[in-house]
């Protein structure tokens, strides 16, 4: 009974999604913080430039901003440095919510701006942006925003405006020369607000090689849709998935996942669907339902016709008979698009850890204290486990390694470890685990 409960629950709220998608697929905003003449802000562009490289085009948009850097620089764009307290170089924010410091080889090879990208990449926003104008020539710009979701709202945020300069020099490109905000408040699902900015054009700037952008952000610095005039593909496939992409059961079920929506950003077509398995236990069914309620066998390829900028609704629908661990992809592909890929995880019971994608027993620093300090600071650190080895490493406010401290054997619990800065000259330093993409800022005293 229950799971026919769920089936018509399925099928209902599905016939209803049909009608107008509650979410629309978030643009990740990547701002990237930095100085002209700081060297280790040329490894964080080698490490963005690679993660840019392994998304779809048009899912993140990376502008960069200088301060301290002459002609450069300018008293709104410092403001961004203030907002978000920036003080070290390469500082890199990932929606406004997720920083990462340094320039180290994790930076470089882009494995840290991944780990932060993938928190972000197939969210699901309430809103939508589009550009409705964009002249360089006479400097104006409209951007539109729409509320899609019936009970969400914005009670106080900003829209905030960036026009932006690619091959401003040897090494300095996205360099964002105009920042610009007004304040948005918006409910209602269909709802929306059109913004309009006007820059005066400067000589000094090639027009050929200006673009902008705008994006929305709330009070807690989160920013929860951006937009573009970069060029994007005619037909592309975008994707809005609203929970944890990694599922976790207690016990054996029938799985009936929330929706999830694929956005045809593009002329009308044909979406071909299915799920590719990349380890699942031998008993277990990965299938999903589409909007009309019907529930397909994930290893066929199913076709869907979708319309010119429409989108398609799906659950996913795992029958899971023991505990275990499935990894796998809902694929999606149209004539003229990339192939598009959302990776799943669904994890029944007591799994062991020698599963490849279950976490790993680690290490996470609690606190550093006193801070500031003068020449001794103490780290307090948590190990899921005895017997853990790491490094913390330190860095100065250039992103130079300045210091590591060994983290050998650490026993399960609670654990101490001094570090001892006498040495350093008084300024901010940051503190990060290797390995791992937890940092901290400390503040050493004379």
């Amino acid at each position: 009974m229950k799971q026919i409960l769920l089936v018509m629950l399925s099928f209902s709220i599905a016939v209803l999604a049909a009608q107008s998608a509650p979410f629309y697929p978030t643009t990740t905003l990547v701002e990237n913080f930095g100085a002209s003449w700081c060297a280790a802000c040329n490894v964080a562009q080698q490490g963005l430039d690679v993660i840019e490289s392994e998304v779809h085009a048009g899912e993140i948009i990376i502008p960069r901003l200088l301060t301290e850097s002459g002609e450069y620089s300018f008293a709104e764009m410092d403001e961004r440095f203030d907002y978000y307290e920036v003080l070290g170089f390469p500082a890199v924010f990932f929606n406004g919510k997720i920083r990462v410091d340094g320039s180290d080889d994790l930076v470089a090879d882009g494995s840290l701006y991944r780990t932060a990208l993938n928190q972000f990449r197939y969210l699901a926003s309430p809103l939508k942006m589009t550009v409705e104008n964009a002249n360089h020539s006479t400097g104006n710009y409209a951007f539109k925003v729409t509320m899609m979701h019936p009970e969400q709202s914005i009670e106080a945020g900003n829209v905030m405006f960036y026009l932006v300069e690619d091959n401003v020099a040897d090494g300095i490109t996205r360099l964002v020369r105009n920042v610009q905000s007004q304040a948005i408040a918006l409910s209602g699902q269909g709802n929306f607000q059109t913004f309009n900015f006007s820059v005066s054009p400067n000589p000094a700037w090639n027009s050929a090689n200006l673009w902008a952008l705008a994006f929305v952000q709330v009070p807690a610095k989160t920013v929860i849709q951006a937009v573009s005039t970069l060029p994007v593909p005619e037909q592309q496939i975008r994707v809005a998935v609203p929970f944890d992409r990694n599922l976790t059961e207690t016990e054996p079920l029938t799985l009936f996942s929330p929706f999830f929506y694929v956005h045809n950003l593009g002329p009308a077509g044909t979406f071909i669907t299915s799920i590719e398995i990349h380890s699942a236990p031998a008993t277990w069914f990965l299938n999903y339902c589409d909007e009309d309620g019907a529930c397909l066998p994930g290893g066929l390829q199913v076709p869907h016709a979708v319309d010119a900028n429409g989108f398609k609704t799906f659950d996913l629908n795992v029958v899971a008979d023991s505990e275990g661990l499935a990894v796998f992809d809902f694929v999606i592909q149209k004539e003229g698009s990339e192939t598009y890929r959302i990776p799943f995880s669904l994890r029944v019971g007591n799994v062991s850890n020698a599963d490849p994608i279950s976490a790993p027993a680690s290490i996470s620093v609690r606190s550093a204290w006193p801070n500031p300090f003068q020449n001794t600071l103490s780290f307090e650190l948590q190990s899921a486990k005895t017997g853990l080895n790491s490094n913390l490493k330190i860095y100065n406010s250039r992103g130079q390694i300045v210091s590591t401290v060994p983290l050998i054997n650490l026993q399960q619990g609670s654990s101490q470890v001094n570090w001892d800065a006498s040495e350093l000259p008084a300024g901010v330093y940051f503190y990060r685990l290797e390995n791992a993409k937890q940092t901290g800022k400390i503040l050493k005293l004379r």
